[in-house]
C-alpha cells in the first residue's frame, strides 16, 4: 500500500486478506493444514530478514519492523550493559532474544512475528512516508504492557498509533486461525459436537466452552487467550447454560431484593393513602378523648 494515510480497513477487509494469504501461502508451501509455519512464512514467502536482538533491557519490546534502508535502532548490549545503534536494512523484522528462551510459551513468539509481518502487508506504504518526514518515526514495535497499562489506555480516545496496532493485531490472529480452518478444524475434530454433548451431559457451558477454546489452542499453537478471542470476533454462538440453578440459603440474607421504583402516579397514589391513615388516626384520637372525658 502506497497511501501516506493509515489505511481504512475493518474487520472483514483483514478476514478477506487472511484467507487470500493462507491461501497464497498453502499454494506456496505445497500443503494446507492446520501447522502453519510462521517462520517460513516470513522469511521465505513474504521475504522478510528475521533475526533476534536485544531490543530492551527489561524485555518490554518484542518486535519491531523497518521499512527503508538506513534505519537506525538502540540495542541493549546485556555484556555492557550499554545501549548501541544498529543500521537495518529495509524488510527487516526483529524479535527479542527473550522469545528464543525454551521456557517462553511457543504462541508468544509466532503472535509477535505475525504482528509484525502485519505490519509489512498492511503498513509498509506508511511507515515508508513517515520515514521522509522523520526517520526516528518509520519503525513498528510491539510492546509488552502490562494489564494496568492495557485497562488505562482502553478508557482513552483511539489514536493513529492504536488505530495501526488493533489492524496488525486482528490481522495476526486471522493469519494465525483464518475463519475457514476455524470452521474445519471444529468440523473435523468433532471439537462443536463434543462442546454441546458436554453442555448437555449436563456440564458447565463456561467448562465446556473452554475445553472448546484448549482443543483449539493446541490445534493452532495459539494462547488460550487467543482461541478465545479470535472466537469471539467470528461470533461462535455459545449455548446457555442448562444446569439447575443452586438455591443460595444466604441469598436473600446478604441480597435483600431492591424496592420497584414507583413511577410518578404511584408516589402520588401514595401520598394520598398516607394523608388518610394520618386523618383515620387523628379521628381516633379525638373519639378516644371524648370517651375519656365522659
Amino acid at each position: 500500500m502506497s497511501t501516506s494515510a493509515i489505511p481504512s480497513i475493518g474487520k472483514p477487509e483483514l478476514e478477506y486478506l487472511a484467507e487470500e494469504q493462507m491461501k497464497a501461502f498453502a499454494r506456496f508451501n505445497g500443503k494446507d493444514d492446520l501447522d502453519f509455519k510462521v517462520w517460513k512464512f516470513a522469511a521465505y514467502f513474504l521475504r522478510k530478514k528475521v533475526s533476534f536482538e536485544w531490543l530492551s533491557n527489561d524485555g518490554c519490546i518484542l518486535g519491531l519492523s523497518s521499512f527503508v534502508d538506513g534505519t537506525s535502532i538502540p540495542v541493549f548490549d546485556p555484556e555492557e550493559h550499554t545501549v548501541k545503534w544498529k543500521d537495518l536494512e529495509a524488510d527487516t523484522i526483529l524479535l527479542s532474544k527473550d522469545l528464543e528462551n525454551p521456557f517462553v510459551c511457543l504462541s508468544k513468539p509466532r503472535f509477535t512475528l505475525m504482528h509484525e509481518c502485519a505490519h509489512h502487508l498492511l503498513h509498509t506504504g506508511y511507515f515508508r512516508h513517515k520515514s521522509t518526514l522523520d526517520a526516528r518515526k518509520a519503525i513498528a514495535f510491539s510492546v509488552q504492557k502490562d494489564k494496568g497499562e492495557a485497562f488505562s489506555a482502553s478508557k482513552q480516545p483511539w489514536t493513529d498509533d492504536d488505530r495501526l496496532e488493533w489492524q496488525a493485531n486482528y490481522f495476526a490472529s486471522a493469519l494465525l486461525m483464518p475463519e475457514s480452518r476455524v470452521k474445519w478444524a471444529l468440523q473435523k475434530y468433532h471439537l462443536y459436537e463434543d462442546y454441546i454433548q458436554r453442555v448437555n451431559t449436563p456440564c458447565s457451558e463456561l467448562l465446556a466452552f473452554r475445553e472448546l477454546v484448549r482443543y483449539l489452542a493446541a490445534a493452532f499453537r495459539v494462547s488460550p487467550r487467543m482461541a478465545e478471542i479470535r472466537l469471539q470476533a467470528l461470533e461462535f454462538e455459545r449455548l446457555p447454560d442448562l444446569r439447575p440453578r443452586r438455591v443460595d440459603p444466604w441469598e436473600d440474607f446478604f441480597n435483600p431484593p431492591k424496592k420497584k421504583r414507583m413511577t410518578k402516579e404511584e408516589r402520588e397514589w401514595e401520598r394520598i393513602e398516607l394523608s388518610w391513615e394520618r386523618a383515620r388516626e387523628r379521628e381516633m384520637e379525638r373519639e378516644a378523648r371524648r370517651r375519656y372525658v365522659r
